[in-house]
């Protein structure tokens, strides 16, 4: 903790608080300025293990809770003075202010108790509790309270706790040096020891640690960015379980729809099939007729119901034709809507996999009637984009919803559409703002790109279809991103290097 104490102090000493808020993933954060750059301190009080590391990136927008809110309307404007550690403890104390000309300052510590398990994040002004991350009473915590109003005591110490670190102890090493140097200002400035396997960071200490002699070791300047990437494998790692899991889910829900869809498909084929082959019920009616006179006066009403009941059963079968015909257009649209929803759920990325969920929901009949939508406002993300050195602006969807609202949201009518023929693909549009006519290597690189964006991007060659964006129709009753398209033409093209 001495550690990552000075090396904030060295890396923040000065820089003004800009804003406090909440990251995406739910961490409160300060936005710091210092040198016309910002950096974000951000406190992971609750992670395994807690951690403060310094990222770039944005606040959230959002209602921020009333310890964030406390802590962007008490420190904004103030600047970092220091960063101290508490002896012994996982605890850092940062220290805010403001400095008038005439030397009369203005104090606020910011205490990060970095406990695993009880981790917590407490804003002190003197002796006085501000405001808190987690707030707790004696009832909760009979050794101790944190709320606003009340005097701040810092965790109490661990029993018992050895003097030298475990791994350090079991070493071998001297103790009395081991100590010496660990309370030297020596410590604060030596490279660390960092261990890792298999490019994974496993462990980093001040000091040699002969358990990890298997490991890859390297010598590295600063704690405070190995916190950084620790969190990162560890968050990356368990992000990768979950997309993964989700990206299973979604994929058995497109098996199950397309399997669905199959078997309607088949039974449709048998109704047309027996459509087809309904004329022998007319002709059977027909014989039963003409050969009324020849039948029992008796047995005449009996083979008249037959008849009549032949003949019903045969317009019956030739009324359900055009339904069939119908029915059997829409489940081919939908096929083709599931296979190039199963196409995107193997490429979306961590963000696009929502709106390959919200694309499936759009042609499961079950979803409809279950799901109501959403008065939420739909964040937009930008597209991929490229610029050409012949003025051109080249943008790429990443999603089915993004390919349905660059199409029909940000393309204007006479903008080229792009897609591969015959697989899916991105939906890619060629811009210019002069609204000349497009240079033939950029159309050429347009191309090229919504073949490296579709399934066939690893042929050496793809057929690319274009037109103006107002040629291109929405298929109804389908998956976003599906249409319909005319006035085309193609170029076949080498997928683009990505």
């Amino acid at each position: 903790m001495r550690r990552a104490g000075a090396e904030l102090e060295s890396r923040l000493r000065g820089s003004r608080v800009q804003d406090a808020g909440l990251l995406p993933d739910g961490r409160p954060a300060l936005l710091l300025w210092s040198r016309g750059s910002t950096t974000l301190l951000c406190i992971d009080a609750f992670g395994s293990p807690p951690l403060v590391t310094l990222e770039t990136g944005e606040l959230a927008i959002a209602n921020e809770p009333g310890f964030t809110r406390a802590l962007a309307r008490t420190l904004r404007g103030m600047a970092l003075f220091s960063a101290r550690a508490m002896e012994g403890e996982r605890l850092l104390r940062l220290t805010f202010g403001i400095r008038s000309r005439f030397g009369v300052g203005d104090e606020v510590d910011l205490c990060l108790e970095l406990v695993p398990r009880f981790g917590n994040a407490v804003l002190v002004k003197g002796d006085r509790v501000v405001s808190a991350f987690k707030e707790f009473g004696f009832a909760q915590n009979p050794a101790r309270a944190v709320a606003a109003g009340l005097t701040y005591e810092p965790p109490p110490r661990a029993p018992n706790a050895p003097a030298l670190p475990r791994l350090i102890a079991e070493s071998g090493a001297d103790a009395a040096q081991a100590l010496a140097f660990l309370e030297s200002d020596d410590a604060l400035r030596e490279p660390l020891y960092v261990y890792r396997r298999e490019g994974r960071l496993v462990q980093a200490h001040l000091l040699p640690l002969p358990a990890f002699a298997d490991a890859a070791l390297s010598r590295e300047p600063s704690l405070i960015d190995l916190f950084a990437e620790d969190r990162a494998n560890r968050i990356g790692a368990g992000e990768r379980a979950r997309t993964a899991q989700r990206r299973a889910a979604l994929l058995r829900r497109i098996e199950t729809r397309a399997s669905a869809i199959e078997h309607e498909r088949v039974a449709l084929a048998s109704r047309k099939l027996q459509a087809g082959e309904r004329t022998h019920l007319r002709e059977e009616g027909d014989r039963i007729y003409a050969t009324l006179h020849e039948l029992d006066e008796g047995l005449r009403d009996e083979a008249k119901d037959r008849a009549a009941k032949l003949f019903a059963r045969y317009r019956k079968l030739g009324s359900s034709l055009p339904h069939v015909a119908k029915r059997e257009r829409l489940l081919a649209a939908q096929r083709e809507g599931i296979e190039a929803l199963a196409w995107e759920a193997e490429r979306a990325g961590d963000d696009e996999l929502a709106d390959v969920e919200k694309a499936l929901d759009a042609i499961d009949p079950r979803r409809r009637s279950r799901d109501k939508p959403s008065k939420a406002p739909q964040r937009r993300r930008k597209p991929l984009e490229w610029r050409t050195p012949g003025g051109s602006r080249i943008l790429v969807g990443r999603s089915p919803l993004e390919n349905a609202d660059l199409t029909f949201r940000v393309a204007r009518p006479n903008d080229l559409w792009f897609h591969a023929r015959g697989v899916p693909g991105a939906h890619v549009i060629l811009q210019r703002d002069d609204r000349a006519p497009a240079p033939e290597e950029d159309v050429a690189y347009a191309a090229s790109l919504a073949a490296a964006h579709s399934k066939a991007r690893e042929s050496g060659s793809v057929p690319v279809d274009y037109t103006p964006r107002k040629h291109v129709r929405k298929q109804p009753a389908a998956a976003p991103g599906l249409v319909f398209y005319t006035e085309a033409k193609t170029i076949t093209v080498a997928p683009a290097v990505l």
